[in-house]
């Protein structure tokens, strides 16, 4: 079990990283579908949601028929079309959105109804849902510039999007995103508003989801005064678990300052600084003697530092400094993104978000689903050449808790587990980090020692 040190240290690191730069979420939005599906809006297919796979035009079309609320209408009054090419199962929905202004078509005379889907296609569909138009000489939007302009209104985002892949599941965040959404008419706070006011929906079914995107606007705009410090300055108390198969290897405490300096240019020239104390229980079978016998558990106290700067994250551990690379402006390339697009909005996706509510003490819970990050973070080591043979992170749970005091966000608590896998062999960590924030603005200052050039990298360190 000694060669599973390697992973422990790696997974200290990854805590810190992960508890202080708390951005979390999901590639895989089947919470997304559930909301949909109990509103009466999306029902999958006859084996089920099929969230792995590409949408057609066709599908596409059911899709938002029944997002409106308006399949029974499209059924019932089975709208014509002038497209020859649509099968006869989808001919009432694409009619429904014909007579409603919301298809052209390919052609004056095809549907392409059996044809893949694209992103750009449906984000132009659920703006013009939303009431923007692509056409005459009032035009909010061109077909073109559909993303674009989707991203600056907060229907596509980050998470949702994906231009190379785009499949059911992308439609399902997308379509839940859009409900989040305010019309251009700025009748209603979001469209699932409207649709409820309208009669399209069961306002007993909505309520729930109309509760939580209440209380995810009025996080949001706590959030987004927070957001405009790009430098934090905070206090934080962690507690790590960590076993294999079932046994536990190590629980560790640690108090520590940190501090963070973004760079919005570059995510890799964000600074980043964290000290503090470590007291870690070791289970004696990774303590093994020279005889191979399993040594006595130990309680070691030490001071840990770890800091992030130029796309490399360094640890020094009771004097063992180890570094690996961590580029996250090369995760975010190979997704499509940079860090430009994701400042466009200052929200959180709410298609990561499982659910979220506010308590009595106006402490705002919010649980997120975990697929976001488990695919960044193998973006991120696939781009420095670490395969999932190597090392593979999957993480199992995500939560928060956030207090505020004056509009400004005053403390976060974060609860969250993942596995970690190396050499053939899993380690499960469970930790909790308590933080309290400081100083925000420029008043923080991240210092970086002057011997970074002297950490060993972590994937050469020896293993036994």
């Amino acid at each position: 079990m000694k060669k599973m040190y390697k992973s422990l240290i790696a997974g200290t690191a990854l805590s810190a990283v992960l508890a202080f730069s708390a951005s979390a979420a999901d590639v895989n939005f089947t919470h997304c579908a559930d909301a949909l599906n109990k509103m009466g809006l999306f029902n999958g297919t006859g084996s089920g949601y099929a969230l792995e796979k590409a949408p057609t035009r066709g599908e596409a079309a059911a899709m938002l028929v029944r997002l409106l609320g308006k399949e029974t209408e499209a059924l019932e009054k089975n709208y014509k079309s002038p497209f020859t090419d649509v099968p006869s199962w989808a001919a009432p929905y694409v009619g429904w959105l014909y007579e409603n202004g919301l298809t052209n078509g390919t052609s004056e005379t095809t549907y392409s109804a059996n044809s893949n889907c694209t992103a750009q296609m449906y984000t132009t569909f659920l703006m013009r849902t939303l009431g923007y138009s692509d056409t005459g000489s009032n035009a909010d939007f061109t077909y073109n510039n559909a993303v674009d302009f989707a991203t600056k209104k907060g229907v596509v985002d980050m998470a949702n999007y994906n231009p190379d892949s785009f499949l059911r599941d992308n439609v399902v965040a997308m379509s839940y995103t859009a409900l989040a959404t305010p019309p251009k008419s700025g009748e209603h706070d979001n469209l699932l508003d409207k649709l409820v006011a309208d009669g399209a929906i069961d306002a007993n079914k909505a309520k729930p989801v109309q509760d939580m995107f209440d209380v995810y606007d009025e996080y949001s705009k706590l959030a987004e005064q927070f957001a405009k410090n790009t430098s934090v300055d905070m206090d934080m108390d962690m507690n790590m678990k960590a076993s294999v198969a079932g046994v536990s290897v190590l629980d560790m405490t640690m108090d520590m300052n940190a501090k963070q300096e973004l760079n919005l240019e570059s995510m890799d020239k964000t600074k980043m600084a964290i000290e503090g104390t470590t007291t870690m229980t070791i289970n004696g079978d990774l303590l093994e003697g020279q005889d191979g016998t399993a040594g006595k558990d130990e309680t070691i106290k030490s001071d840990m530092k770890a800091y992030y700067t130029d796309g490399v994250y360094y640890i020094n551990t009771d004097g063992q400094k180890l570094k690996m690379p961590l580029s996250f402006d090369e995760a975010l390339s190979s997704m499509g993104m940079d860090i430009s697009s994701i400042m466009q909005t200052t929200r959180e996706p709410i298609s990561l978000i499982k659910s979220m509510t506010k308590a009595a003490d106006g402490t705002y819970n919010v649980s997120y689903s975990n697929g976001f990050i488990n695919s960044m973070m193998g973006n991120i080591f696939e781009s420095v050449g670490v395969t999932t043979d190597d090392l593979s992170v999957k993480m199992n749970k995500m939560d928060m808790s956030v207090k505020a005091e004056s509009g400004q966000i005053k403390s976060m608590d974060v609860d969250m587990a993942f596995d970690m896998s190396a050499m053939g062999e899993t380690m499960t960590f469970e930790a909790g980090v308590d933080c309290d924030i400081l100083a925000i603005g420029d008043k923080v200052k991240v210092t970086l020692p002057t011997d970074l050039n002297t950490y060993v990298d972590i994937s050469e360190m020896p293993v036994e």
